[in-house]
């Protein structure tokens, strides 16, 4: 019997945050390629937001620092 061949399976519609996630991913190659750290970028991106009394200082990595508060 010879084989059938299946058709390409169609592409996966992607989800709002799948398409965000995706743009954001692309985003940071490029600036990578380019030569930006990621600490320059978040002083920058830091520096662009408007906020109204003391900022919580910049971690050296996006996980870690004083931006999120753990339970007690």
């Amino acid at each position: 019997m010879p084989k059938v061949k299946k058709p390409p399976p169609a592409p996966k519609k992607l989800s709002a945050m799948d398409k965000m996630i995706q743009d954001c991913v692309k985003k940071a190659q490029a600036r990578k390629r380019s030569g930006q750290t990621d600490r320059e970028w978040r002083k920058q991106y830091a520096d662009t937001l408007k906020v109204e009394g003391s900022t919580v200082p910049l971690s050296a990595t996006p996980f870690s620092g004083d931006t999120i508060k753990k339970k007690t």
